[in-house]
């Protein structure tokens, strides 16, 4: 059993016949979900490459052992380098950089490497306003994303689709991430809480995401890296919860009151801006992960959201009303 990030007792077992990777570039490593992949890569004593975009970047990687590559999505040329160099590419950085998405498959086409994209649930987005949607989505629910996740969805289609030009190619969808006191959502609301003394929801709150802790998402990485077949997609989520409870979670574990508040969206849209509520905040993401816990062998072992932002990393990390996380850099996920 190899030793799992942050000490999560999971099992695994690799494919005899799925080749060892030996080096992993990984792009975003030094933001919220790529740090947790890279650490995951190494504990199972595989050598990571990691693109940042500053030498104070590149320094922090290096004194964790990865080794460092300073350029952005927009240098096609270093990304293709990077990608050819290694066994398996995971691009970690943004969901939405279509042009790095291709620029990393054209370097890839025909070598039969393995190239993972994340991109999210956000895909399901319904601009629900608050609203219950019964819908939850497997992968292979027939769906007509909203405009504004219609791009991510497309760069979706178009990495699955490259699996025939010879890549090994896997999407990944994670929810609502949350875990170390950090997300890429949950700060959001955090800050707005703290700075104005109210966690809100929009409408009655009854709009669910699903949601996946952070450990048991890299674990889902390398998992998928070992089992998955070329062309795949997975839905990733341990739970769901209300928007209404999560933000009365806030309330309780960062503002010390019972109860969060009510909002209309044009409230929410001055707090949070538009894109952020209409995707994630005021819709629903309801998914069923059942793929790739039979597929994968994923089984997610995290402490619930709720528990932990009202007793465990959120309360610890966020107490003295500052935000622990400003040195992360974080690529929007929703």
């Amino acid at each position: 059993m190899r030793t799992p990030l942050f000490s999560l007792p999971h099992t695994m077992s690799t494919r005899e016949d799925q080749p060892h990777m030996t080096t992993v570039f990984v792009t975003g490593a030094n933001g919220y979900i790529g740090q947790a992949v890279c650490t995951r890569f190494q504990i199972a004593d595989h050598s990571v490459v990691g693109l940042v975009r500053g030498s104070g970047a590149a320094k922090a990687l290096s004194a964790r052992g990865i080794t460092p590559l300073v350029g952005s999505l927009d240098d096609a040329h270093t990304l293709a380098e990077a990608a050819r160099a290694a066994d398996l590419v995971v691009d970690t950085a943004s969901a939405d950089h279509a042009d790095s998405t291709r620029a990393l498959l054209d370097a890839l086409a025909g070598t039969g490497k393995t190239y993972i994209r994340t991109s999210g649930t956000g895909v399901y987005t319904d601009l629900a306003h608050g609203e219950l949607n019964e819908r939850i989505f497997t992968e292979e629910t027939e769906h007509s994303p909203a405009e504004v996740v219609a791009t991510r969805w497309a760069t979706d289609q178009m990495v699955r689709e490259a699996a025939d030009r010879g890549i090994r190619t896997i999407v990944l969808r994670p929810s609502m991430i949350y875990g170390d006191g950090a997300s890429e959502q949950l700060p959001l609301l955090i800050r707005q809480a703290i700075s104005s003394g109210r966690s809100l929801y929009v409408g009655r709150g009854d709009n669910r995401w699903g949601n996946v802790y952070l450990a048991d998402l890299a674990e889902a990485y390398l998992l998928a890296a070992e089992k998955a077949v070329a062309g795949s997609v997975y839905n990733l989520a341990a739970g769901e919860a209300r928007m209404g409870d999560i933000a009365r979670a806030v309330a309780q574990g960062l503002l010390g009151v019972e109860e969060a508040e009510s909002c209309e969206p044009h409230v929410a849209y001055a707090a949070f801006g538009r894109r952020w509520v209409d995707v994630a905040l005021s819709s629903n993401s309801r998914v069923d992960s059942g793929k790739a816990r039979v597929e994968l062998g994923w089984h997610p072992q995290g402490p619930d959201l709720l528990d932990d932002l009202v007793s465990g990393s959120y309360r610890r990390l966020w107490a003295h009303k500052a935000d622990p996380h400003d040195h992360v850099v974080s690529a929007s996920r929703d």
